[in-house]
């Protein structure tokens, strides 16, 4: 993961702006060429946090219901609650709605260096997948069921056809009586970064369909063919990830900026009596990087 030492904080007390064109092309030509970037002590001020992240986005996701809002600034939510392992996945790769940066801002470091958020590189993943596993998702497209809830209720009987303007959507209705969005959604587990040529293997195969781990908007997962994706391959996809994965030691205010396109993320198990861990996280739906930013 690249490394940035950058305090906007100090940045403002000198002049109006959070960091200099330099720096922020910079950290443009960075991200681009590594995809995994830490900002140490970059500010302790969260609306200065939020500015900074601006400047890299163009829109925000709407964030899973289960997040919870902080700082009353809707872009910024909690991660996952709990104490629980998070298996590596990339961000909302199931459904069309994937944004392209994750962001996540340390607030309060765990006491106990528990929890450490895990980062996997899918190019790297990519390259050291068999021949064999790579003919199979070259080839077959994976189709995800989702069932995503309605931000506010709506009335109506039974399921409605409805229309999503996203290639890959099929099948979608609306279910007034689950109060949801369901469709099916047919997405390649391997593509093209978005900075290069490079084909990455970044996806939420690794993540079940059931039990505490599960994602509970991802009612199931299969090929396009209806075909189960051998245990053979999802052993080598988890065996080779795992030894490809790196830890991320949090220190207080570090803020970690993640291609979701390019890696996956996920978090090691927390200690039952750490109560200081405090990471929240931003999406940034889709980016805005300019040479002309700063004239």
């Amino acid at each position: 993961m690249k490394e940035f030492k950058i305090n906007i904080d100090n940045n403002l007390k000198k002049s109006s702006k959070i960091i200099s064109k330099k720096d922020y092309m910079n950290i443009v030509n960075n991200f681009k060429k590594y995809g995994a970037i830490t900002f140490s002590n970059i500010s302790s001020n969260i609306n200065n946090v939020g500015d900074f992240i601006d400047l890299f986005s163009n829109s925000y996701s709407n964030d899973a219901k289960r997040r919870k809002v902080r700082f009353n600034n809707k872009k910024f939510r909690d991660v996952d609650v709990g104490f629980d392992e998070v298996i590596l996945h990339s961000e909302t790769s199931f459904s069309p709605t994937r944004p392209e940066i994750v962001w996540f801002y340390c607030n309060k470091p765990p006491k106990t260096n528990s929890g450490k958020t895990l980062i996997c590189d899918g190019i790297d993943l990519w390259n050291n997948l068999s021949a064999e596993t790579k003919i199979f998702f070259i080839g077959e497209p994976v189709c995800y069921s989702v069932k995503v809830p309605f931000e506010k209720k709506i009335q109506g009987i039974g399921k409605k056809k409805w229309y999503l303007d996203k290639p890959g959507v099929r099948k979608c209705y609306l279910n007034y009586k689950s109060q949801s969005i369901e469709f099916d959604y047919l997405k390649f587990a391997v593509q093209k970064s978005l900075y290069d040529d490079k084909l990455c293997f970044s996806n939420h195969l690794l993540v079940p369909v059931t039990g505490k781990q599960s994602e509970e908007q991802m009612m199931k997962k299969e090929t396009v063919g209806k075909k189960k994706i051998p245990e053979k391959i999802m052993q080598e996809i988890k065996n080779k990830a795992n030894l490809l994965k790196k830890a991320k030691i949090w220190k207080k205010y570090d803020l970690v900026m993640l291609d979701n396109i390019r890696f996956m993320h996920g978090r090691e198990k927390i200690n039952k009596k750490e109560k200081d861990r405090d990471i929240v996280t931003i999406q940034t739906s889709k980016t805005k990087f300019k040479n002309y930013f700063y004239n």
